[in-house]
């Protein structure tokens, strides 16, 4: 080979090699000669708990005041599958949409709203009620300071009753436990007052699933209106005080639970979840209803008649 040349090949080696391409992480950025980063790989965060199937759940509460520092965070340590809360904390405050989203892991988390009587300490209620109230609300009831009767197939008061609604449905509630349901009984006068009920919840929960499809309508007590021809299809479940227990450790009446048992049954075959709470403090009793209670497949509470704490552990 010609001197001249051996004398050139290193230098054609180490130009060819400084064609070797890099790569694209070695590469510095356009007009930066800096290398361009690799990005962190991201950290997955954990899964988000699925509720259960509304037909499955075997354990809810109930918890309506008392929430005082912890806020939810009793509803979120609980182990309870379905928790009604009210929607408003213990100063008349709604609960946030973080709050209610970080309750509602796992479970249902469902607003109670009184459907069929006006509340006085709510946020709708105007103080000049007092001396000219509307037509549409009635009488005062003497067992619950600040309750009142109302006419619940009145405009006036729907239109208060839906926009609770579309509030609890904003804060991000998986559903509404509607009470005061049994309000049509102290209606004697009225020829359709059950009628006009069973339309009432029809009506919310045409209203509630137009928004949401997936959102529960849960009226408590009148378990009786499941006989009423289209009402099966306006409730998701049946809330239910007193099957076996008035409050507190008082025995109901053999004939109330035979009705009340009927009912259910009915519930039952229209497969939807028959959810009852009972009002005793009392061990052995607790036990025992609570195994006559899952005996006739329903899902029981065993609780305090304030409900301003969650039970926990159920017998």
């Amino acid at each position: 080979m010609n001197p001249l040349a051996l004398a050139c090949l290193p230098l054609l080696m180490l130009a060819a090699c400084s064609q070797t391409p890099r790569k694209a992480a070695d590469r510095p950025a356009s007009g930066n000669s800096a290398a361009v980063p690799v990005p962190p790989t991201p950290v997955p965060r954990p899964p988000v708990p699925a509720r259960p199937a509304l037909g499955s759940v075997k354990r809810w509460a109930v918890q309506l005041t008392g929430y005082s520092a912890a806020r939810l965070g009793a509803v979120v340590t609980s182990p309870f599958e379905l928790v009604v809360v009210d929607p408003f904390d213990d100063s008349g405050q709604p609960w946030t949409s973080r709050e209610v989203s970080t309750a509602a892991q796992g479970r249902w988390l469902v607003a109670y709203l009184s459907m069929g009587a006006a509340e006085s300490y709510r946020p709708y209620w105007q103080q000049d009620w007092k001396v000219g109230p509307p037509g549409w609300l009635l009488r005062a009831d003497p067992d619950w300071p600040g309750n009142y009767d109302v006419a619940y197939w009145d405009p006036g008061w729907q239109s208060i009753a839906l926009a609770q609604l579309d509030q609890v449905m904003a804060q991000g509630f998986s559903g509404v436990y509607m009470d005061l349901i049994d309000g049509y009984q102290r209606n004697p006068g009225r020829p359709t007052a059950r009628a006009d009920m069973v339309n009432w919840v029809c009506k919310v929960a045409a209203h509630a699933r137009a928004k949401n499809p997936n959102f529960v309508i849960i009226p408590q007590n009148a378990s009786e209106l499941i006989r009423d021809p289209g009402y099966a299809a306006c409730a998701d479940a049946s809330g239910n005080e007193e099957t076996f227990v008035y409050a507190t450790n008082q025995p109901t009446e053999p004939e109330r639970q035979t009705e009340l048992l009927s009912n259910y049954r009915l519930w039952q075959k229209a497969a939807k979840p028959v959810l009852t709470i009972e009002y005793a403090d009392q061990p052995e009793l607790m036990k025992s209803v609570a195994a006559r209670a899952r005996s006739a497949g329903l899902v029981p509470y065993l609780a305090e008649r304030n409900l301003d704490r969650l039970i926990v552990p159920q017998p």
